[in-house]
């Protein structure tokens, strides 16, 4: 029988440092029950899974909670966290930035606050250097890296929105893609774990979130790697939401398998 309690905590250490351990002692004061339970499944389970590197893990809860935009506390552990599995500061400015195309600004603002605390108390700094693609040819661009993971998207888009609102297609392609997925730093993979883990968090965008997992598995995903992603928003999202995002990722596999 595995002990769950001595993985958990060292899976922890590995993943949060000191902070982990912070919080573990935070809760025993209040409900040692609860910090039995975060530890033995969050890390002595989950977070032990070997399905995903630590660092893609760590991109994928920042993102989560990021979008959820409910649990600030848990967001400035896991930046220190993404920090002290290997992710630059950079790249998890990055994930943030992404977010407000799926969480709206203001949670991106939060979470880019939050960034800077951590930063600011880890001592480690930010580069100020613009990655903004240009604006000239926005949508092309935009175009070209959504065909990437959607080849029909855009004349999809076009076909349901057009008749309503023109122009909303057009922001979908220009900002979302054209300038947002067009900073690089972060590959397309990267991308699709962290929009496919904001989506599958918040729970309220079924089609876009089987969307975007058809794009991760264009995006060179495994199937197995999204249900590994599925599992960790069983800790922040509850397990609705990881159901869900499991069901939903068998089905897009599936059914791509079957039009191969």
């Amino acid at each position: 029988m595995k002990d769950y309690a001595t993985i958990g905590r060292e899976k922890m250490l590995q993943i949060d440092g000191e902070a982990g351990v912070q919080v573990e002692e935070t809760l025993n004061r209040i409900c040692p029950d609860i910090a039995r339970y975060l530890i033995e499944y969050s890390f002595g389970e989950i977070y032990a899974r070997d399905g995903l590197d630590n660092r893609t893990k760590e991109l994928a809860v920042v993102a989560a909670l990021t979008a959820m935009g409910t649990a600030a506390p848990q967001l400035k552990v896991h930046t220190h966290a993404a920090l002290h599995v290997g992710c630059t500061p950079e790249e998890i400015r990055e994930v943030i930035i992404q977010m407000c195309g799926y969480a709206g600004f203001p949670a991106t603002l939060n979470a880019m606050k939050t960034l800077v605390e951590v930063l600011q108390e880890t001592g480690q700094t930010l580069s100020k250097a613009s990655l903004h693609a240009g604006s000239e040819g926005r949508y092309e661009r935009g175009k070209n890296l959504l065909a990437m993971i959607a080849p029909e998207q855009e004349r999809i888009l076009k076909e349901t929105y057009d008749p309503i609102n023109p122009d909303i297609a057009k922001y979908v392609i220009a900002f979302g893609y054209g300038d947002i997925y067009a900073r690089g730093l972060l590959s397309l993979r990267d991308r699709q774990v962290a929009t496919i883990a904001a989506l599958a968090a918040k729970g309220t965008a079924p089609s876009q979130l089987r969307f975007h997992i058809v794009g991760g598995l264009r995006a060179s995903l495994l199937e197995a790697e999204i249900v590994e992603i599925m599992l960790l928003i069983s800790i922040y999202a509850g397990f609705p939401a990881a159901l869900n995002g499991i069901l939903t990722t068998h089905e897009v596999a599936a059914s791509m398998k079957e039009n191969e």
